[in-house]
């Protein structure tokens, strides 16, 4: 077994300690087999389309949010694992995903060299790998379909956030100026701006990070579902006792 495969196994080790649905594996080669297709963009629109089946109460921009959303999370939940708990980074440009129903979970990569370097260089490298992966995703729904891209920066700056505010709550010595830190170089590492930064709060109760988002997954639509707990449209959120964390650490 090489060390790469080695950091692989590790790599699916925690990720499935985070959730059971980030179910990682390498996959067989041989000198004659080709790779797995990424998703298509026909395997894209399935998605969609079940989503828009399962939901039809819930309209097209909660199914188009909600695709987008699933294609999205398992590459950086994947690459905040890999830089916070290995210091390292496989190439996340060429993850293979599993598509269920309504569902994306599950993922697989063909062995390859890992990159070792400081935490910052690899948040870069993420960026740069993770921007064009999701381009292709992008091009793939623009097939079909119609999606802008600052409506998946918006999502995906409120992804990298959430992904830091859990972060914390697993590694509570990470304090909230390291936690800032970390998001100035995943907002400058995908080139978003850095005024999302505003959308972490201070939580008056536990003085830790909270975020609340700039976009709405719109889940509210569906029926039987209600607003998300760090949902910009929730009442709470707007409350003044919950304090910019910029304006406390400036």
């Amino acid at each position: 077994m090489g060390l790469s495969t080695l950091h692989f196994e590790k790599l699916f080790l925690h990720a499935r300690q985070i959730t059971p649905y980030l179910d990682g594996c390498l996959e067989e080669t041989t000198t004659f087999n080709e790779p797995p297709p990424s998703l298509s963009p026909e395997s894209i629109e399935r998605l969609y389309n079940e989503i828009a089946e399962r939901n039809p109460e819930a309209g097209q921009p909660y199914w188009l949010t909600r695709t987008w959303d699933l294609l999205c999370w398992q590459p950086v939940f994947v690459s905040f694992v890999a830089i916070y708990a290995q210091r390292a980074l496989p190439d996340v440009s060429t993850i293979s995903q599993n598509k269920q129903n309504c569902f994306i979970a599950g993922f697989s990569f063909r062995d390859h060299e890992w990159t070792h370097a400081r935490r910052a260089t690899l948040i870069k490298k993420a960026g740069q790998q993770l921007s064009h992966l999701f381009e292709t995703y992008r091009d793939a729904i623009n097939q079909w379909g119609r999606i802008r891209p600052g409506f998946t920066h918006h999502l995906l700056a409120d992804h990298l956030l959430n992904c830091l505010v859990r972060l914390q709550e697993i590694r509570p010595s990470y304090s909230n100026n390291t936690i800032l830190r970390h998001a100035q170089l995943w907002l400058e590492a995908f080139d978003l701006p850095q005024k999302h930064i505003s959308n972490l709060k201070i939580d008056s109760t536990t003085n830790k990070l909270k975020l609340v988002r700039t976009s709405c997954c719109l889940v509210y639509k569906c029926e039987g579902r209600s607003l998300c707990a760090n949902c910009p449209r929730l009442e709470a959120n707007k409350l003044t006792n919950l304090i910019t964390a910029k304006e406390v650490t400036a």
